[in-house]
């Protein structure tokens, strides 16, 4: 009962936690499969655009890109999450309420500055499978076969 009570405590804890992560840290930002992610992607985004690529091509004309403006999605420019109503962009973070498989890869966000100056970064995004999701899993089939 005690290991119930614990593995019960451990989920509602790991349950709660979003991962943060920022571009240009210089390691990868691991993601759970299911799970939030926060992109930070600038602090201030007044006099900022900014446009995030996900690299699959290595072709700046082909590969998905989402162009912010003004510290907000522009919908109609966003073919990287164009279908997915629970990804936005708030006050310079990138917010994935929900994280899919084909989150993972390498990204680029570039700011374009008003004075016409430009600056990119990069960021490597790993999903994987939540600890919650393994744990229950495999509790499950410890019920199921009465151990």
């Amino acid at each position: 009962m005690m290991f119930i009570s614990g593995l019960m405590l451990l989920l509602q804890t790991v349950a709660c936690l979003d991962q943060f992560c920022r571009f240009n840290q210089s390691d990868p930002c691991y993601a759970a499969l299911g799970h939030k992610l926060n992109v930070l992607m600038l602090l201030n985004t007044s006099g900022y655009d900014m446009k995030i690529q996900k690299r699959i091509n290595y072709n700046k004309t082909t590969d998905p890109v989402c162009r912010v403006k003004n510290g907000r999605m522009k919908k109609n420019e966003c073919d990287l999450y164009n279908k997915r109503p629970k990804v936005t962009v708030i006050n310079g973070t990138l917010i994935i309420n929900s994280v899919i498989r084909a989150d993972s890869g390498n990204y680029t966000v570039s700011l374009y500055r008003s004075d016409g100056t430009d600056t990119s970064a990069a960021l490597e995004v790993i999903v994987e499978v939540s600890v919650v999701f393994v744990l229950v899993w495999c509790f499950q089939l410890m019920v199921l076969f009465g151990l």
